[in-house]
């Protein structure tokens, strides 16, 4: 990461190399650097070189050339010093490593400085790179980054495997409105036992975040309104009653009422709660075989 600080430059540092080399010498150095950023919470400086990057981004160009240009250290708190620097760094070589855990944050960076090479090169990646095991991951990033696009394409992939989805490992990182936005689906053709088993993973997963024993009580704390996205009335009795009315998870009269709707779903209407079937859950395509972004 390019440094604030002068450094003594290495010898020879430009004989016999390419333009890249040379360019992203002088970034990772901070030889010359003309322009400092302060990056996230922790103002992280970055340095850099206004002629290189007024050169990629209109952004830039408006920001160092303008009628307001800017003339001390710029703040950047939207990003964290790993994706700025990144994003830098391709300004410099045209080279970036991109990954699952990256691209989101380096998207949104590219978007908002409109360097379009970038950008169709991360929405290239996550094309090639989105499955149901990091679906939730993505789906988390690009509600975090108001990634539209990448949210879309997420749901379609949970849509088509949405039981992959629900017990990947990533489900349990999701924030409560992503969650939400998943289990509320009349799209998610999966039983409601699968959708109830990964509401108490996440449960589970959002205590310890929050510092709280993992106890039914403070599971449903945890879980908010999040639990009626749960549609208890139209669940298997048999389950309902083995793994659900065991727990306190629901209060005794809601129990009560979904008892009393599975015996008598006519007299007992139990409106608390979604009795509408999901769509008809069909076979779970092989995803790296019948679905391409």
């Amino acid at each position: 990461m390019a440094s604030s600080h002068d450094q003594s430059p290495e010898r020879d540092w430009q004989v016999g190399k390419s333009l890249n080399h040379c360019l992203d010498y002088l970034f990772t150095s901070g030889l010359a650097c003309d322009v400092t950023f302060l990056i996230g919470d922790e103002k992280e400086k970055i340095s850099a070189h206004r002629t290189i990057l007024l050169s990629r981004s209109p952004v830039f160009y408006a920001m160092f050339e303008g009628n307001l240009a800017e003339k001390e250290s710029i703040i950047i708190p939207d990003y964290t010093a790993r994706t700025f620097s990144m994003f830098l760094r391709y300004l410099y070589t045209d080279e970036i490593q991109l990954t699952v855990e990256t691209v989101t944050s380096v998207l949104s960076v590219a978007r908002k400085y409109i360097v379009d090479n970038l950008v169709t090169k991360c929405e290239t990646f996550l094309k090639d790179s989105l499955t149901t095991e990091n679906v939730c991951l993505l789906l988390e990033e690009a509600h975090v980054y108001t990634e539209e696009s990448l949210k879309e394409d997420c749901v379609h992939v949970i849509t088509r495997s949405p039981e992959g989805a629900l017990k990947s490992t990533s489900f349990v990182d999701l924030c409560g409105v992503c969650v939400k936005s998943i289990t509320e689906s009349d799209d998610l053709a999966v039983e409601e036992s699968v959708v109830y088993e990964a509401m108490m993973r996440w449960s589970e997963a959002e205590c310890g975040r929050q510092g709280l024993e993992v106890t039914d009580t403070n599971r449903r704390e945890v879980l908010g309104d999040i639990i009626y996205t749960v549609r208890f009335p139209i669940m298997e009795h048999a389950y309902f009653r083995k793994k659900v009315l065991v727990t306190d998870i629901l209060s005794s009269m809601e129990s009560r009422d979904i008892m009393r709707y599975h015996e008598d779903s006519k007299g007992f209407p139990c409106k608390e709660f979604n009795k509408n079937f999901r769509r008809k859950k069909r076979v779970e395509y092989d995803f790296d075989e019948d679905y391409n972004y």
